[in-house]
């Protein structure tokens, strides 16, 4: 990287220097503080990859990020993340390396057993582990009852398999792998047999035996010994010493740990030895800050035969009872009759791991060690990306090599040293003796296999560095390559470290200096038998074999990748000489990166119906089309008419979806919430039990699609609010969260899509007038936004027809003081109304948008008042192409004298056209006509929109050959990819507030004949 450095940004600012000094995101890494003279090689200058078609690092991407199973698909989706993400990764990534991880690995490796402090650590890491699932999985099945599906044990890896417990649900063994994974070296989990994970999840059973023993025996008034160990400690504690007693005896199996599992049984359970063996665990996603997703799968399981005999098994159904007991008792301090349930809050395992928000617009963060990025603001949709952590490099085109052959790479490096002098002369010396000493500097790529397979899984041949991703950052420090994966081998610990296929098995390197190495294949290596010499050639300058590189150069990356004219240049400028003060700490590029990084406008969007059916075909989900849009709104920013009626101040406007539908279930069989179960009734019937068997796939879509509608006019109606305005405010928390000053400075609008948009008014008329500031610490408000809404647009809205229904009225708001509004207007009572009134909505301005073959769409200038409705022109949004009729026309009309060209059709500032005539009204209407009417309906209109009107219809462009009924299937779904939509939320979110600041082709236009409606 050049001493000074200049990132061009995508906005057209001029480029500032990075001063690379403490603050700047471009300052060299502060590496840890070698403890031995072996840890004195050079640090490795590593990269990150993400596997993405599409950059991040490019505002203007349009698809998710998928990930790819194909290999070769893969590898040409793979891109470094910039230099400021991938310093902060870094940092993340060192910061994750401990000692005690680092010694359980050594310890592991030499088949050693720990010392007794770390013997000790482990072992309150694992009872905090077996604590806090116990629990979890008890209060589980205690509320949700008890699951269907037993899991047989995997008797195999049990001392005494006659002992074995049934696990209570599929997602124990996932739920252990996981705790494990996280919190123990895979290594530590292979060699250490109180790791293996169906010996800790048969300690969580008995853990759970316990918990329900001492639950039975506090409803029955009967206490436990003084100064006992609980059932559970002495489970634990079993356990652990028999796998130190495994150790110092050559790994053979003990069976106190069965014994003791024994012990915490009372009667054989009553359960069919063939139970089904599920293949894969659910998801869960729930409406976190941060979707987790849970990985692996209990499909290993192997069940053992029909003659073993069960152990008693927890049973949820009667904790269940006991938990509806003490809740029902009275609270009395002095009763002793009322049980004590002793499940307690038991926190998880503290797990050492670090997350890093990448990406220019900042919507992904990185989890490591797990090294993949998730979006932040919504659940992951297929879109979790993997992350490659890589430290040696192709020379020729910088793509980074296998990790597996990266760390075999490292590892001949730091046994070689080749970054010192003393190798140098090695390698001198060998040229001068010729095939035979060049023989030995050639150092074997892997070490030999040995001949016979190992019987012992503590035989295996370990890699020297882990390309495990937990181990790699929390056993080494930074010297190894790791990738992260997307659902890892639930058998990973019990599976062998060296897969049978090696990527260049036979090879042989040739470390030329401390960055350099050549990769030889076996007829390319020294050989004094056949004359070989290429420790020469590669001294003297030829390429031999396969160059690579130790440690990441940018700018090779660029210049070789980067196929646009010019673009090389724009990340990396070479400058002379900087302007900045070098001891000034502060990087005034990295203060203008982060000035522009701060979005002054967020947009959310509420989904219609539909969404359910995205569960099952994922190319109809909400977020791959806001995707796309978001992109297709940061191209039309850089538009030159665009960006000529932008307010100063605007930083961009950032567009996340609300996924309202997602964590919604009304019937039984879905993600059930707590109030779901109050009402659910075991005997009550649902949709499965009244839907014929008949046409299932018809059937299925349209219950997936249609069904939203009844059930939002049904009871349902509060849950589903309350799920969209909940979503809705957890991402404008989190936003908040992220960007700290947007609560005071920044700029909230909704855009809502069929019924979203009915959600959006249902929720703005109720919403308070002036919201409190907000508090991150209180709970999720589910009543009303905590955000202030400025503009609404609706999309393919039926919103006119439910305010008919509710015999509502589209009304502004009282005492909301709009910019540029009359404050006689805004305070009175006759044009404004109160909180609550359905239809009296909190906005600045409101747009009902809609495609004329939309079959859903409905008019709201006519709920404001029909006779002004009347007496309006229709609006259109204005076009930003023409037709080709048109520009036939245009062309002809320019022919015709007396007829001109030169003013743009339906252009965003085309002026407007005025009649030729205007016609005065006669002296019956001026008697007729209600003045007082249209003047009170023209301040209500122009209090809800700046431009006097609230409908706007878009054009189809077909001109007379369209067809109306075959474009009416997919005018209700094609906003998001409408050009004249997207340049006109561009320019009404982006222009000054205030009707004197609106666009001529926007304002109301009066008809030139009026029409007065019936009022039969």
């Amino acid at each position: 990287m050049p001493s000074n450095t200049v990132i061009s940004n995508y906005f057209g600012e001029a480029p500032k220097a990075h001063s690379f000094g403490s603050k700047c995101r471009l300052a060299p890494i502060s590496r840890p503080v070698p403890h031995t003279d072996i840890d004195d090689i050079p640090p490795v200058n590593a990269q990150y990859f993400y596997m993405s078609s599409v950059p991040i690092d490019d505002p203007l991407s349009t698809t998710t990020i998928a990930a790819t199973a194909d290999p070769k698909a893969a590898k040409s989706s793979l891109r470094p993340f910039c230099p400021g993400d991938n310093n902060a990764l870094e940092k993340a990534w060192l910061s994750l390396a401990s000692d005690a991880y680092r010694q359980n690995h050594t310890n592991a490796l030499r088949n050693r057993p720990p010392s007794p402090s770390l013997a000790n650590t482990n072992g309150e890491k694992l009872r905090s582990i077996v604590r806090h699932l116990a629990v979890e999985h008890a209060e589980k099945h205690a509320r949700e009852g008890p699951s269907r599906e037993k899991v047989q044990p995997f008797t195999e890896a049990l001392s005494e398999p006659d002992a074995a417990t049934l696990l209570c649900c599929p997602d124990l063994l996932v739920d252990v792998g996981v705790a494990l994974r996280i919190s123990f070296c895979a290594i530590a989990r292979r060699r250490q047999p109180e790791l293996n994970r169906d010996m800790v999840a048969q300690a969580v059973m008995s853990e759970m035996n316990t918990l329900h023993t001492s639950s039975m025996a506090s409803v029955t008034e009967r206490t436990a010994p003084p100064k006992s160990i609980p059932p559970s400690q002495s489970q634990i504690d079993s356990v652990l010493r028999s796998g130190q007693v495994d150790e110092q005896s050559n790994g053979q199996p003990s069976g106190k740990a069965a014994q003791s599992q024994a012990a915490a049984h009372n009667s054989p359970a009553d359960v069919s030895a063939n139970m089904p063996v599920p293949s894969k665990s659910s998801v869960d996603d729930g409406i976190s800050g941060m979707p987790f997703v849970r990985v692996g799968s209990p499909g290993s399981s192997i069940s053992p035969p029909a003659s073993l005999p069960r152990a008693a098994t927890f049973q949820p159904s009667k904790l269940s009872e006991e938990i509806t007991a003490k809740k029902a008792a009275p609270c009395s301090p002095s009763s002793e009759d009322v049980p004590q349930f002793p499940l307690e809050p038991v926190e998880a395992p503290k797990a050492i791991s670090s997350d890093v928000t990448v990406g220019v617009s900042r919507l992904h963060a990185v989890s490591l060690p797990a090294l993949q990025m998730k979006p932040i603001y919504w659940s992951p949709v297929n879109d979790i990306a993997t992350v490659l952590r890589a430290t040696w490099f192709y020379r020729d085109d910088m793509r980074p090599i296998d990790p597996t052959v990266a760390n075999q790479l490292e590892a001949g490096y730091r046994e070689l040293k080749p970054h010192t002098e003393t190798w140098n002369d090695e390698l001198r010396c060998a040229v001068d003796v010729g095939p035979l000493g060049e023989e030995k500097v050639s150092h074997p790529l892997w070490p030999k296999t040995p001949s016979k397979s190992p019987k012992k899984s503590d035989d295996l041949m370990e890699p020297p560095i882990s390309s495990n991703p937990f181990c790699a950052a929390r056993c080494f420090h930074g010297e190894a390559a790791a990738q992260g994966n997307l659902m890892p081998d639930p058998n990973e610990d019990n599976s062998s470290p060296i897969s049978t296929h090696r990527k260049f098995e036979q090879y042989h390197v040739i470390y030329k200096d401390e960055t350099t190495a050549y990769l030889l294949k076996p007829s390319l290596k020294p050989s004094a038998y056949y004359g070989r010499r290429p420790v020469a050639k590669i001294m003297r300058g030829f390429t031999v074999g396969v160059p690579v590189v130790r440690g990441f150069d940018y700018e090779a990356w660029t210049r070789k990748h980067e196929k646009k004219p010019g673009q090389q240049n724009q990340r990396f400028v070479s400058m002379p000489s900087s302007s900045q003060d070098p001891t000034d700490d502060d990087c005034l590029a990295c203060k203008a990166d982060e000035e522009r990084a701060q979005v002054s406008d967020l947009v959310l969007v509420v989904h219609g119906i539909g969404q359910k059916l995205a569960e099952r075909v994922e190319n109809y989900h909400f977020t791959h089309a806001i995707n796309a849009f978001r992109r297709a709104i940061n191209v039309e920013l850089r538009n030159d008419a665009v960006r000529g009626v932008l307010r100063q101040g605007l930083n961009g406007i950032m567009i996340l979806p609300v996924n309202w539908r997602q964590n919604l279930s009304f019937e039984d069989g879905g993600p059930m919430k707590e109030e779901d179960k109050e009402h659910y009734t075991p005997g009550g019937f649902t949709l499965k039990d009244i839907e014929p068997k008949t046409i299932p796939a018809v059937r299925s879509m349209i219950s997936d699609v249609m069904f939203d509608i009844p059930f939002y006019m049904s009871h349902h109606k509060p849950k589903m609010v309350a799920a969209m305005v909940g979503e809705a405010n957890r991402v404008y928390r989190l936003w908040c969260q992220n960007n700290p000053n947007f609560a005071e400075k920044g700029r909230v609008h909704l855009i809502g899509h069929s019924l979203g948009s009915v959600m959006c008014v249902e929720v703005l008329s109720r919403q308070p007038t002036i919201i409190p500031p907000l508090q991150l610490t209180k709970p999720l408000q589910l009543k009303h936004f905590e955000f202030d809404t400025k503009n609404l647009f609706l999309l393919g809205s039926p919103a006119a027809f439910f305010l008919l229904l509710e015999r509502g009225a589209l009304l502004p708001r009282k005492g909301r003081r709009k910019p540029g509004a009359d404050l006689t207007d805004v305070m009175s009572k006759d044009i404004g109304g109160e909180a609550g009134l359905f239809g009296c909505i909190a906005v600045d301005n409101i747009y009902n948008i809609m495609a004329r073959e939309d079959a859903v769409a409905y008019l709201l200038n006519g709920t404001l008042d029909p006779m002004y409705a009347a007496s309006l022109k229709t609006a259109y949004v204005p076009s930003t192409s023409t037709s080709f009729l048109q520009s036939i026309g245009n062309t002809m009309m320019s022919i015709v004298p007396g007829h001109s060209n030169a003013v743009p059709v339906g252009g965003a500032n085309a002026p407007i056209a005025r009649p030729p005539t205007m016609r005065l009204p006669s002296q019956l209407e001026l008697e007729v006509h209600d003045f007082t009417r249209e003047e009170i309906a023209e301040k209500k209109a122009f209090l809800l929109n700046d431009n006097g009107q609230i409908d706007y219809f878009l054009r189809s462009g077909s001109g007379p050959l369209e067809l109306q009924y075959l474009n009416m299937l997919s005018a209700h779904t094609s906003y998001w990819v409408n050009h004249d939509l997207i340049r006109m939320l561009c320019m009404e979110i982006g222009r000054n507030p205030g009707k004197t600041n609106t666009l001529p082709a926007m304002r109301a236009v009066k008809a030139a004949k009026r029409v007065i409606p019936s009022t039969v």
